[in-house]
């Protein structure tokens, strides 16, 4: 178990109880949603992050936090631009796996192509689906980012029975009735969740 000490009603401390620890964690959490993390392995991941070379000051959780891959899901570091490292785990396993002419949905109820974002990501924020609650949400857009795509990489289309297409990336997360599922393994007959 990660050992956690208290700083006050929200802010925890993993202390550094590993000698590879570089910095402590600081997690924001009350004491509900402490007990999820502790059911995962959030916690262990932010003290895997705080691991890192050129992670300045802490590995910190955000009361958003839950287990991610590799880093938590609500999990934020800074590092040293000289020693420091971009973790693809806190980069967000999801970027950049839309193709061109993908359309993403705005928070005002309009689409833009994929492409048209790093123009507009700063007047309004994208629909996201909160499976948590159960219900859609707004988020603003922190940075687009796009890159050429590499010689071994394969791209998955998938046509729906209402003639919805979905293209992107294997590991393009695709939501089901049974959580979320990498795009490549969607096999015919599958049930996607779609924007109505």
């Amino acid at each position: 178990m990660i050992p956690l000490k208290r700083i006050d009603k929200i802010r925890w401390e993993i202390p550094k109880f590993d000698k590879r620890m570089r910095v402590p964690g600081r997690v924001y959490a009350d004491d509900q949603l402490i007990e999820k993390m502790r059911q995962d392995r959030t916690l262990e991941q932010a003290a895997n992050v705080a691991m890192l070379p050129g992670i300045y000051k802490y590995s910190i959780v955000m009361p958003d936090g839950h287990q991610g891959y590799g880093f938590p899901i609500g999990g934020v570091a800074a590092f040293d631009v000289k020693e420091g490292v971009i973790s693809p785990g806190g980069v967000g396993y999801d970027i950049n796996c839309l193709a061109p002419g993908s359309k993403v949905l705005t928070e005002h109820g309009y689409w833009v192509k994929v492409e048209e974002l790093p123009e507009k990501f700063r007047l309004q924020g994208v629909k996201v689906y909160n499976l948590d609650e159960g219900h859609n949400d707004a988020s603003r857009v922190a940075f687009v980012a796009e890159r050429e795509v590499e010689e071994s990489e394969m791209a998955v289309r998938i046509t729906t029975e209402s003639g919805r297409i979905i293209e992107g990336s294997e590991d393009h997360p695709v939501l089901t009735p049974k959580g979320y599922v990498y795009l490549g393994n969607i096999r015919e007959g599958d049930l996607v969740i779609v924007y109505p």
